[in-house]
């Protein structure tokens, strides 16, 4: 209850401790974000600090674990193993998505799909795949980003009323869109990624949307 329209000095006590509290619990969530990422991030630079030694499949939990000077423990705080270290959500590949994903995305683009943002990300990626190229683990990577791009083109299929009446169902168009875009990918990685990201996603327009307007434009 206010007396003159001030709070009295009890009310006011309890909230500034409240307040405190909250500073507090905040500070200490920040922190071990902190320690979170700095734990991946020696991970990840372990694993790719052997890669350039050895091959993936030489490599162990071990291995990384004392390059990166952590506890085993540790590692499996963050990670299932080294295949989710290195492909999982948490992981070297996967790293930087989220910025490519804000930082390319066009939200006025026309085209049904547009793939930009993923040569964007592999671009990001050139260091780790430049050591994978002739490794197990290649094979590895290209599954996970397959992966990645299958649900993001089924996803973003899912917003296009037009494809409601296509003449060939949906799962057939996601896996054609994605297994193209994943072509181009395969054929500018081994070509040295010397076209940018968007001549590759007008590579890939010229070869989809032709297929893609014809079934929209012919009805079941």
């Amino acid at each position: 209850m206010s007396v003159n329209g001030q709070i009295p000095q009890i009310v006011r006590l309890q909230l500034a401790a409240g307040t405190g509290e909250n500073v507090e619990l905040n500070m200490d969530q920040e922190k071990k974000d902190r320690r979170t990422r700095r734990t991946r991030q020696l991970l990840r630079s372990a694993l790719l600090s052997l890669l350039k030694e050895k091959r993936y499949d030489e490599i162990s939990v071990q291995d990384i674990i004392e390059r990166a000077d952590v506890a085993r423990s540790t590692f499996y705080v963050h990670y299932v193993d080294k295949d989710d270290l290195l492909t999982g959500g948490q992981g070297i590949f996967a790293e930087n998505l989220g910025h490519q994903m804000t930082a390319h995305s066009d939200g006025r683009s026309a085209a049904v799909f547009s793939a930009r943002i993923w040569f964007y990300h592999v671009q990001a990626q050139s260091e780790i795949l430049k050591v994978i190229a002739k490794d197990p683990a290649m094979e590895l990577a290209m599954k996970t980003l397959r992966g990645l791009i299958h649900r993001s083109v089924e996803e973003k299929m899912q917003t296009h009323s037009s494809l409601e009446q296509a003449s060939l169902p949906l799962p057939v168009i996601v896996d054609y869109l994605t297994d193209t875009l994943m072509s181009l990918m395969k054929w500018w990685l081994q070509n040295g990624m010397k076209s940018t990201p968007e001549q590759m996603d007008d590579m890939f327009q010229q070869l989809v949307v032709p297929g893609v307007s014809s079934v929209v434009l012919s009805p079941r």
